[in-house]
């Protein structure tokens, strides 16, 4: 609950160009037979209505920076409701109201976690 915290107020260029390089890369290797092509180009034309480009979708995602990534967070997460699944033993799995309660917006709650945070590490 941290790190998804963490992504609406503190993100390095380092962590997002690292998350763009892995993405690309992933995608590359991804595509190793016909099977996962078609997978591809029929979730591009569910999703834009054509099979985009390499260089288009790897252009969209070099655009991608620490205020899209800190907006997309806050936009998506920070005063949201939370969704949970947990399986096995969940004995130790904290109640939804703590989960919720991580992603509220007061300041003093952010300040005080990324404090301890930076002591952490």
């Amino acid at each position: 609950m941290e790190e998804f915290r963490r992504l609406a107020f503190r993100v390095s260029e380092t962590e997002v160009a690292r998350a763009r390089n892995q993405l690309k890369s992933s995608l590359l290797l991804h595509f190793d037979g016909s099977t996962a092509v078609s997978e591809n180009n029929g979730r591009q034309m569910l999703t834009y209505g054509r099979v985009m480009p390499f260089l288009e979708l790897f252009a969209r995602i070099d655009a991608v920076d620490c205020d899209t990534v800190m907006k997309t967070a806050k936009e998506f997460i920070i005063d949201k409701d939370v969704a949970l699944a947990a399986v096995g033993p969940i004995s130790n799995l904290p109640e939804l109201s703590w989960f919720r309660s991580q992603t509220v917006s007061d300041d003093k709650f952010t300040s005080r976690v990324f404090s301890l945070f930076a002591q952490n590490n």
